[in-house]
């Protein structure tokens, strides 16, 4: 059996190299692994560039705005493009985006295309004080944005399927340590912990879909 990791990257203390396209540059949080059929990375888009992905991608704006032939998307919002639409994706004033790369002949490369242009819809009601917004709920490819009021704290679990989440504003914390605004983690299938915040902080979360060896 593999041996299930936990993963911690600071975005901010990690390099920017060039993405193959004038004005594109890729940061690197995790190559596909044991765990993740995907490439995790952080993409920036200078003003005016085109990005042509080569593979399926699900894409979590965080700065800018990032426009497919389905609109355009701010951010928190989120949009997923198959590796066979050939798409050429754009900025007209610049971007960064979390981006999730699935290679041709993954599960995860042609799932249909999703534009969830979402900044002005309501927070849903989630656990305790919790607040939700979902962006996409296929069984191994859901997301979602969670806003936590200050001092709330969440229930003990553990999960199934592992969870993924990038800290984009405030700090977030559990018995492992405290993260913040940046910070990218990855816990593998059947991990447990007890989170919680002392400050306003909101996190985009993928649960479910790590491999469990």
């Amino acid at each position: 059996m593999t041996q299930l990791e936990h993963l911690r990257q600071d975005t901010g203390d990690l390099p920017w190299a060039p993405g193959g396209t004038p004005g594109v540059e890729v940061q690197l949080l995790a190559p596909p692994d044991a765990q993740d059929s995907a490439r995790t990375t952080r993409v920036r888009l200078a003003a005016g560039a085109l990005w042509a992905p080569d593979d399926g991608v699900a894409v979590l704006v965080l700065e800018g705005s990032w426009s497919t032939s389905h609109g355009e998307l701010a951010p928190g919002e989120y949009g997923r493009i198959p590796s066979s639409s050939g798409e050429v994706t754009a900025s007209a004033e610049g971007c960064t985006l979390f981006v999730k790369s699935y290679p041709a002949g993954d599960p995860g490369a042609e799932l249909p295309h999703l534009h969830i242009a979402s900044a002005g819809q309501p927070w849903l009601p989630g656990h305790g004080g919790l607040r939700v917004k979902p962006l996409a709920d296929d069984p191994r490819h859901g997301a979602a944005l969670v806003h936590w009021p200050t001092n709330e704290r969440f229930v003990r679990h553990q999960h199934f399927g592992g969870e993924e989440i990038l800290v984009l504003s405030g700090t977030f914390q559990d018995e492992h340590g405290s993260y913040p605004a940046g910070t990218w983690l990855r816990s593998p299938h059947l991990s447990v912990h007890h989170p919680h915040v002392e400050e306003e902080t909101v996190i985009f979360v993928r649960t479910g879909h790590l491999n469990a060896e």
